[in-house]
């Protein structure tokens, strides 16, 4: 948030808040820590292309990710998964249900 001159707050149009995503790779889900809105959105947006291919078998929206990583608060790039194969491989195990993604333990 931010104060306008008038006294009221707006939201930023980015924030270094620190969160903690989910992203699948190659041995299933890994927590990766982030610090940048832009790439929590477009992850989510990862997540989304990933959904639409396991629920209607339509890759486009996955095309665009292609070559993609992810650059973790760490430092640690983390390749996006575009191959259709392994994506169908982690689905039909149950890594990429939607549920998954929030089944965090304390």
């Amino acid at each position: 948030m931010r104060k306008l001159p008038n006294g009221k707050y707006a939201a930023k149009s980015r924030d270094t808040l620190l969160r903690v995503l989910s992203i699948p790779t190659e041995d299933g889900l890994r927590e990766l820590a982030v610090r940048d809105s832009r790439l929590a959105v477009k992850l989510a947006k990862y997540w989304a292309a990933v959904q639409e291919y396991l629920r209607t078998g339509k890759a486009a929206a996955l095309r665009k990710f292609q070559g993609v990583q992810i650059t973790s608060a760490e430092g640690n790039r983390i390749p996006l998964i575009t191959d259709l194969r392994e994506l169908e491989r982690l689905g039909n195990a149950g890594v990429l249900a939607f549920e998954s993604l929030y089944a965090r333990t304390a």
